[in-house]
Protein backbone atom coordinates (compact mmCIF):
# COMPACT_ATOMS: atom_id res chain seq x y z
CA UNK A 1 0.00 0.00 0.00
CA UNK A 2 1.23 3.07 -0.98
CA UNK A 3 1.41 6.78 1.47
CA UNK A 4 -0.37 8.44 -1.74
CA UNK A 5 -2.43 6.74 -4.41
CA UNK A 6 -3.50 8.36 -7.26
CA UNK A 7 -0.57 10.31 -7.60
CA UNK A 8 0.03 9.11 -11.04
CA UNK A 9 -3.61 9.95 -12.18
CA UNK A 10 -3.04 13.75 -11.12
CA UNK A 11 0.43 13.79 -12.56
CA UNK A 12 -1.50 13.07 -16.05
CA UNK A 13 -4.38 15.28 -15.70
CA UNK A 14 -2.09 18.83 -14.88
CA UNK A 15 0.53 17.85 -18.01
CA UNK A 16 -1.53 20.14 -20.81
CA UNK A 17 -1.42 22.76 -17.92
CA UNK A 18 2.23 22.76 -16.79
CA UNK A 19 2.89 25.66 -18.40
CA UNK A 20 0.70 27.96 -16.88
CA UNK A 21 1.07 26.39 -13.24
CA UNK A 22 4.71 27.11 -13.35
CA UNK A 23 4.04 30.24 -14.15
CA UNK A 24 1.72 30.69 -11.39
CA UNK A 25 4.20 28.61 -9.16
CA UNK A 26 7.30 30.84 -10.48
CA UNK A 27 4.79 34.17 -9.18
CA UNK A 28 4.22 32.99 -5.68
CA UNK A 29 8.20 31.64 -5.09
CA UNK A 30 9.36 35.00 -5.91
CA UNK A 31 7.32 35.96 -2.82
CA UNK A 32 7.97 33.26 -0.80
CA UNK A 33 11.97 33.60 -1.52
CA UNK A 34 11.93 37.11 -0.71
CA UNK A 35 10.20 36.37 2.64
CA UNK A 36 12.41 33.66 3.14
CA UNK A 37 15.71 35.45 2.35
CA UNK A 38 15.08 38.40 4.35
CA UNK A 39 16.84 39.68 7.24
CA UNK A 40 15.74 37.25 10.54
CA UNK A 41 17.53 38.99 12.95
CA UNK A 42 14.91 41.10 14.33
CA UNK A 43 11.91 38.24 14.61
CA UNK A 44 15.00 36.04 15.86
CA UNK A 45 15.95 38.37 18.75
CA UNK A 46 11.89 39.30 19.57
CA UNK A 47 11.17 35.48 19.51
CA UNK A 48 14.23 34.59 21.74
CA UNK A 49 12.93 37.40 24.01
CA UNK A 50 9.85 35.97 24.34
CA UNK A 51 11.03 32.60 24.91
CA UNK A 52 13.69 33.22 27.48
CA UNK A 53 10.64 35.35 29.53
CA UNK A 54 7.91 32.04 29.12
CA UNK A 55 10.54 30.24 30.72
CA UNK A 56 10.81 32.26 33.99
CA UNK A 57 6.72 32.79 33.80
CA UNK A 58 6.22 29.13 33.40
CA UNK A 59 8.68 28.90 36.65
CA UNK A 60 7.02 31.74 38.53
CA UNK A 61 3.41 30.33 37.88
CA UNK A 62 3.94 27.18 39.01
CA UNK A 63 5.20 28.16 42.35
CA UNK A 64 2.54 30.49 42.54
CA UNK A 65 -0.44 28.75 41.88
CA UNK A 66 1.27 25.81 43.00
CA UNK A 67 0.97 23.86 39.82
CA UNK A 68 4.03 20.89 39.35
CA UNK A 69 3.70 21.00 36.01
CA UNK A 70 2.98 23.92 34.09
CA UNK A 71 4.05 22.77 30.83
CA UNK A 72 0.94 20.05 31.03
CA UNK A 73 -1.59 22.73 30.57
CA UNK A 74 -0.55 23.57 27.54
CA UNK A 75 -1.52 27.30 28.21
CA UNK A 76 -0.68 29.82 25.75
CA UNK A 77 1.99 32.62 26.28
CA UNK A 78 -0.98 35.16 26.63
CA UNK A 79 -2.90 32.83 28.49
CA UNK A 80 0.26 32.69 31.81
CA UNK A 81 0.66 36.45 31.03
CA UNK A 82 -3.07 36.90 32.40
CA UNK A 83 -2.47 34.63 34.75
CA UNK A 84 0.80 37.25 36.50
CA UNK A 85 -0.31 39.74 39.22
CA UNK A 86 -1.61 42.52 38.43
CA UNK A 87 -1.67 44.24 41.73
CA UNK A 88 0.72 44.12 44.86
CA UNK A 89 3.40 42.12 43.32
CA UNK A 90 7.13 42.37 41.57
CA UNK A 91 5.68 40.33 38.47
CA UNK A 92 3.12 43.13 38.18
CA UNK A 93 5.65 45.89 37.17
CA UNK A 94 6.52 43.60 34.17
CA UNK A 95 2.88 42.11 33.24
CA UNK A 96 1.86 45.11 31.03
CA UNK A 97 5.26 44.98 28.91
CA UNK A 98 5.14 41.19 29.12
CA UNK A 99 1.76 41.28 27.64
CA UNK A 100 3.39 44.27 25.13
CA UNK A 101 6.14 41.60 24.06
CA UNK A 102 3.18 39.05 23.23
CA UNK A 103 1.67 41.40 21.03
CA UNK A 104 4.79 42.26 19.03
CA UNK A 105 5.19 38.45 18.40
CA UNK A 106 1.93 38.30 17.28
CA UNK A 107 2.59 41.37 15.08
CA UNK A 108 5.56 39.37 13.30
CA UNK A 109 3.16 35.75 13.03
CA UNK A 110 0.70 37.65 10.74
CA UNK A 111 3.20 40.32 9.31
CA UNK A 112 6.93 38.52 8.31
CA UNK A 113 8.22 42.12 7.52
CA UNK A 114 7.23 44.03 10.61
CA UNK A 115 9.38 46.06 12.69
CA UNK A 116 8.96 46.93 16.32
CA UNK A 117 8.70 50.73 17.08
CA UNK A 118 9.09 52.47 20.03
CA UNK A 119 5.27 53.16 20.40
CA UNK A 120 4.40 49.53 20.84
CA UNK A 121 6.03 49.07 23.77
CA UNK A 122 5.40 52.03 25.88
CA UNK A 123 5.15 49.64 28.92
CA UNK A 124 8.51 48.21 28.34
CA UNK A 125 10.38 52.28 28.18
CA UNK A 126 8.20 52.55 31.62
CA UNK A 127 10.05 50.00 33.17
CA UNK A 128 13.05 50.42 31.77
CA UNK A 129 13.05 53.94 32.83
CA UNK A 130 12.83 52.79 36.79
CA UNK A 131 15.25 50.13 35.76
CA UNK A 132 18.05 51.01 34.05
CA UNK A 133 17.56 55.08 34.56
CA UNK A 134 20.92 55.46 33.02
CA UNK A 135 20.55 53.95 29.21
CA UNK A 136 18.91 55.73 26.85
CA UNK A 137 17.15 52.97 24.60
CA UNK A 138 16.96 54.26 21.23
CA UNK A 139 16.23 50.68 19.45
CA UNK A 140 13.55 49.09 20.47
CA UNK A 141 15.26 45.78 19.69
CA UNK A 142 17.72 47.07 22.38
CA UNK A 143 15.03 47.94 24.99
CA UNK A 144 13.55 44.17 24.80
CA UNK A 145 16.29 42.47 25.24
CA UNK A 146 17.28 44.49 28.30
CA UNK A 147 13.17 44.58 29.28
CA UNK A 148 13.62 40.90 29.29
CA UNK A 149 16.15 40.51 31.83
CA UNK A 150 14.22 43.00 34.16
CA UNK A 151 11.11 40.88 33.66
CA UNK A 152 12.93 37.95 34.45
CA UNK A 153 14.81 39.32 37.24
CA UNK A 154 10.97 40.52 38.74
CA UNK A 155 9.89 36.53 38.01
CA UNK A 156 12.12 34.87 40.11
CA UNK A 157 10.71 32.62 42.54
CA UNK A 158 12.93 33.66 45.76
CA UNK A 159 13.43 31.86 49.01
CA UNK A 160 10.53 32.80 51.77
CA UNK A 161 12.37 35.44 53.25
CA UNK A 162 13.39 37.33 49.97
CA UNK A 163 9.65 36.97 49.18
CA UNK A 164 8.52 38.59 52.28
CA UNK A 165 10.28 41.69 51.55
CA UNK A 166 9.47 41.96 47.54
CA UNK A 167 5.80 41.41 49.20
CA UNK A 168 6.35 44.26 51.30
CA UNK A 169 8.09 46.75 48.80
CA UNK A 170 5.69 45.94 45.96
CA UNK A 171 2.49 45.95 48.22
CA UNK A 172 1.34 49.12 46.38
CA UNK A 173 1.95 48.36 42.71
CA UNK A 174 -1.03 48.79 40.40
CA UNK A 175 -0.75 48.00 37.03
CA UNK A 176 -3.09 48.48 33.64
CA UNK A 177 -3.22 46.39 30.94
CA UNK A 178 -1.59 48.12 27.69
CA UNK A 179 -4.20 48.61 24.61
CA UNK A 180 -4.40 45.58 22.11
CA UNK A 181 -2.41 42.84 24.01
CA UNK A 182 -3.17 40.49 21.28
CA UNK A 183 -1.01 42.37 17.95
CA UNK A 184 -3.90 41.73 15.17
Amino acid sequence: MKDIEGIEHAVETLKPHWEEIEAEFERHNRRFLQLINASHNEIGRVLRTHLVIENFMNTFLAAQLSVDDIEDLRLSFIQKAKLLPANGSSAAVVRPGILQLNAVRNKFAHRLQHSVSVGEIGAIYEVLRFARPTTNFTAPLDALEAFAAVACAFLIVSPPKIQKHFAEAFSEIRTHSPENVYGV
